[in-house]
């Protein structure tokens, strides 16, 4: 029994033992769980700290993300804006200005319909010759503000009057041209050419008008008449006397190198012309007058190289009279072309010539 006691008692010290270790064991891991938990709650709390921290960050940036986005948005907004602004202060400004122009081309449209029906009515209910004012006030109006059909409507009337009065002044001239009445005929022949009548009257009335200013000594006047008239009808039986006028009107005006061409010219072209004599005259003179200004006055002392005055009508040409040549020396009594009328001057109507008695003295052209 005594045995079984001690083996009892054995077992129970040695279970005594292990639940004492056991114990001991379990503490040992309670500790060290409690050390492990408590890390566990320091690093949870760093990790805490940490992530407060990196959310601060996040939101600090986030907010100045927000912000830069927020500005740059507001700048391109404030851009387009600006933009836009301009933009419509451009298109304000275009049609501002679009509607003073249309506001100006209808006050000016309007001012020209004034105009043009006031001229309109000068040119139709203005008596005779006055209606001709209807053409100046024409000529100032500003035809491209007009409707087609106005203008169109102006341009026939103006037309007609412009023939209506050019022929009433051409019919006068003619008559005026006639009766050897320079001042009138020069002042209707010169309205008729304004009125720009066809060109073989242009041409007629330019000689005429030539004739008539070289019968007042104007002769800067005639060139422009005459040289129209010897350019554009190389067929007139009036041309001869028609460049003799022009070379002498070139002479008169001291422009020697031109009254020389056309003497030329007219001596080549019409080398059996009654006017040759005088031709010749106009070529030596304007030689002299080329050759230098002594021999000008040389010339002048020795004499007038030309009477200085067109042949008048029902007067002989004096170089044709004589029958002076264009060296100075007389060829002999010659035939001289006599016209009877100023008419005939114009017309080309040239009578028999007639004998003349030799001079007692050569005469210098």
């Amino acid at each position: 029994m005594g045995t079984d006691l001690e083996r009892e008692l054995a077992d129970i010290r040695r279970e005594v033992i292990e639940g004492r270790n056991l114990v001991i064991r379990t503490d040992n891991l309670l500790k060290t769980l409690h050390s492990e938990m408590k890390g566990f709650g320091a690093r949870q709390k760093e990790f805490e700290r940490r992530q407060m921290l990196s959310s601060a960050a996040a939101y600090a940036l986030f907010a100045l993300l927000a912000g830069t986005a927020a500005v740059l948005a507001s700048g391109v907004r404030a851009s387009v804006a600006s933009g836009e602004r301009d933009k419509a202060v451009a298109e304000l400004k275009t049609l501002t200005q679009t509607l003073e122009k249309e506001r100006a081309d209808q006050a000016g449209a309007a001012a020209a319909r004034r105009s043009a029906g006031e001229a309109y009515r000068m040119m139709t209910e203005l008596p005779g010759d006055r209606r001709q004012e209807g053409l100046a006030a024409l000529a100032k109006v500003d035809q491209s503000k007009l409707d087609p059909l106005e203008r169109q409507a102006l341009a026939d009337r103006a037309t007609a009057l412009r023939r209506e009065l050019g022929q009433t002044a051409f019919e006068r001239g003619k008559a005026a041209f006639r009766r050897n009445e320079w001042a009138a005929a020069t002042e209707d022949l010169s309205r008729f050419l304004t009125m720009q009548p066809p060109e073989p009257e242009q041409l007629e009335a330019s000689f005429m008008l030539g004739n008539a200013l070289m019968q007042q000594r104007r002769y800067e006047q005639a060139i422009a008449p005459l040289k129209l008239f010897v350019e554009k009808d190389r067929r007139s039986k009036n041309r001869e006397w028609a460049m003799t006028l022009l070379a002498q009107a070139y002479e008169q005006t001291g422009k020697a190198e031109q009254a020389a061409a056309v003497a030329r010219e007219a001596l080549a072209t019409y080398p059996a012309s009654q006017f040759t004599p005088m031709l010749k005259a106009r070529l030596s003179a304007s030689r002299r007058m080329l050759s230098s200004a002594e021999g000008a006055d040389a010339g002048a002392a020795a004499g007038p190289p030309g009477d200085g005055t067109p042949a008048v009508a029902g007067a002989q040409p004096a170089a044709a009279a004589t029958g002076t040549r264009g060296d100075g020396g007389t060829a002999g009594p010659r035939h001289p072309a006599v016209f009877k009328t100023a008419a005939e001057s114009s017309a080309g109507l040239l009578p028999p010539p007639a004998a003349a008695p030799a001079p007692s003295r050569p005469r210098q052209p």
